[in-house]
């Protein structure tokens, strides 16, 4: 198994504390007490959303997202939130929904929340939001912009497990992508001997718990229970905002691009590099 620590769970963290200790040192936390006075708090829930919502169409996707192929990085389908809340409640899909701003299409939900201050340079205009049933997982990837990121649980829990940037190198990191294939409950150490010099974080987010995800730091997510989360992201350092904009500008045009083209031999050329790398 792969080495993970447990990640600190604190509450009544000042603005001044956060910075020394976890912003400054790129470390993750578990916030949670973060949101105490936020209507959402308590409001938030996946029956409120589908009876207050419901009637929303929402693009879904299943694993399917991550295939070679036209459907490559694409959703399924649209569903209304009502049909796809219902079916990860009675656990008969896999679909997710993943960031998908809500408040666009449902502005007075602006009121039950508020920006963080805890930091600086929070983007108001991306308060995504993640939806899936119990046994869903979030693939091994770190977000394209290289935000700091705030995930706040509102209805079921979590397994988060957290690697550093500096681990990247032993990751398998594909190359054009922000993902990693390797199964971190599973690793194969004969087929990726790299990974014996991995070492995480791991941890288990519940209603009410925000956790700090530092820029760059890969993580991959387990649903426990069918439930939802959102996500405030910050950035305030103007090297990582040129850094974010080139990922996107050019893996998601590159990566996307060659799959449409080379299809399924894209995916073995970026296995067979990511292999070459961390191997050697």
């Amino acid at each position: 198994m792969i080495p993970l620590t447990a990640i600190p769970r604190v509450s009544g963290l000042t603005k001044e504390a956060f910075k020394e200790q976890y912003l400054d040192t790129s470390k993750p936390v578990v916030i949670t007490d973060l949101v105490d006075s936020w209507p959402a708090k308590e409001k938030w829930t996946l029956d409120f959303f589908k009876e207050n919502f419901g009637h929303l169409m929402v693009p879904v996707f299943s694993s399917k997202g991550s295939q070679a192929g036209k459907g490559y990085m694409s959703p399924d389908k649209k569903m209304p939130l009502k049909d796809y809340i219902s079916a990860i409640q009675e656990g008969a899909t896999d679909l997710r929904l993943f960031l998908y701003n809500i408040m666009n299409d449902a502005p007075e939900l602006h009121s039950d929340y508020e920006v963080h201050t805890i930091m600086d340079g929070f983007f108001k205009e991306f308060p995504f939001t993640f939806f899936g049933g119990a046994g869903s997982k979030v693939a091994m990837h770190y977000d394209i912009d290289l935000s700091h990121v705030f995930l706040t649980q509102f209805d079921g829990r979590k397994r988060v497990v957290l690697f550093s940037p500096e681990q990247s190198k032993y990751l398998y990191h594909l190359p054009f992508t922000v993902a990693s294939y390797i199964d971190v409950d599973n690793p194969d150490f004969e087929k990726y001997p790299a990974l014996k010099k991995v070492t995480g974080y791991e941890t288990i987010i519940e209603r009410g718990d925000t956790i700090f995800i530092p820029s760059g730091y890969w993580h991959y997510i387990i649903y426990l229970d069918a439930g939802f989360s959102m996500n405030q992201r910050a950035n305030d350092s103007v090297i990582k905002k040129v850094q974010g904009a080139v990922n996107i500008a050019t893996h998601f045009v590159v990566d996307k691009g060659m799959n449409r083209i080379f299809g399924e031999r894209w995916k073995e050329i970026k296995e067979e590099i990511a292999e070459w790398r961390a191997n050697h």
